[in-house]
């Protein structure tokens, strides 16, 4: 079939208009037309993949990955990089208006850096009969081998190109700078991030850009007006709750995995903040249980966003303003769709790219009673 992609969405694939309805595309950067075959449905659309292109997009170039297209990590390598970004800001905007039903929501601030070697964390699959290891093909369980990503910091690489004999299926991996630590060891290192330090062993929560991490954690703690009471949900290691350490009088991080938990006291004490603690929670548990009103309550849920005791439990506690960061633009603007219905109002928006050359998003949303 002759397709011409109309926009790219969220998930990397382009959207294209027929006759017979919408179908998306595989392969094509936006205002492209090629001749396309199908491969495979998903929600009951059509997806092609793009095979002869007919009308070259300006902002098409070559890939620079020998694995682009078989490994399943990257998607959008053959788009130049200012059109990712501006993809990126469309998606988040429209993504809003379609599912969260904001039609004047925020001129989105925009933040990013460099496209490659930015990656300091990741998750490597390992094949235990061969022993080769690399990230898996796209829709598949089959393992492409890699020796070298450009994504990867230097010390990624350089552990996948001496990782041998490894008795295990998967192993995430941070580079601290100074060392790495993975999960086939109890190890655990220190991560500089502006001025603070943060403590992470291989299978902690945190940030995966080196670039994009403190400008984040920024934009963040810039949100946060002087206050006595401020709970950071999904905490993590203490990213936002240190870069925050100094705008709230009593800061509580709310973390359902102990070992981070426990690293984020360390980071409190690595970083002397003495006006932060650290809870062993559910977010929904958490909250049921509160009696204290914050002032603002940060969020960073995993990527299904919040379920409905954990939002009824924030609106419950009536915070004057919610922090929400999100890799996941759909279910945030579920979720501040919902917040809205509570009172709460949109007042600030940005768009992270902490993932180039992919179409994931990390996104902020500011909402006041």
């Amino acid at each position: 079939m002759k397709l011409t992609c109309e926009k790219l969405i969220f998930g990397g694939l382009g959207l294209c208009r027929t006759k017979n309805g919408v179908v998306f595309c595989e392969g094509l950067a936006p205002k492209e037309t090629a001749e396309c075959v199908l491969t495979w449905e998903v929600g009951g659309t059509s997806v092609f993949k793009a095979r002869d292109i007919l009308e070259k997009s300006p902002e098409r170039r070559d890939a620079f990955c020998e694995h682009f297209g078989n490994c399943g990590g990257c998607c959008w390598q053959f788009i130049n990089y200012e059109t990712q970004v501006a993809c990126k800001k469309d998606i988040f905007e429209s993504t809003f208006k379609r599912t969260g039903k904001f039609f004047d929501t925020c001129e989105p601030q925009i933040f990013f850096d460099r496209e490659t070697n930015y990656r300091i964390k990741a998750n490597f699959s390992v094949d235990e009969k061969s022993g080769k290891i690399g990230f898996l093909s796209k829709k598949s369980h089959k393992i492409v081998e890699i020796k070298n990503c450009p994504l990867l910091s230097e010390n990624l690489n350089l552990f996948l190109e001496n990782a041998s004999d490894i008795k295990a299926k998967s192993v995430a991996a941070i580079d601290t700078g100074s060392k790495l630590v993975t999960s086939l060891d109890e190890s655990v290192g220190e991560i500089l991030v502006g001025d603070y330090k943060f403590e992470v062993n291989g299978n902690s929560f945190f940030q995966s850009n080196r670039f994009m991490t403190e400008k984040i954690a920024k934009w963040c703690a810039d949100q946060v007006s002087p206050c006595e009471n401020l709970f950071d949900i999904y905490g993590g290691v203490g990213l936002f709750s240190v870069f925050c350490s100094k705008k709230a009088k009593n800061i509580t991080l709310v973390e359902i995995d102990e070992k981070m938990v426990k690293s984020a006291e360390r980071t409190f004490e690595i970083n002397s903040v003495l006006n932060a603690k650290s809870v062993a929670a559910s977010a929904e548990n958490f909250f049921a249980a509160q009696n204290v009103s914050p002032d603002c309550v940060i969020i960073d849920p995993p990527r299904i966003g919040l379920n409905k005791r954990t939002l009824q439990g924030i609106a419950n506690t009536s915070p004057l303003k919610i922090i929400y960061i999100s890799c996941n633009p759909t279910t945030q603007a579920r979720d501040c769709n919902i917040f809205a219905n509570f009172g709460y109002k949109i007042q600030k928006t940005a768009v992270f790219d902490c993932y180039p050359n992919t179409f994931h998003i990390e996104s902020g949303v500011v909402l006041e009673k």
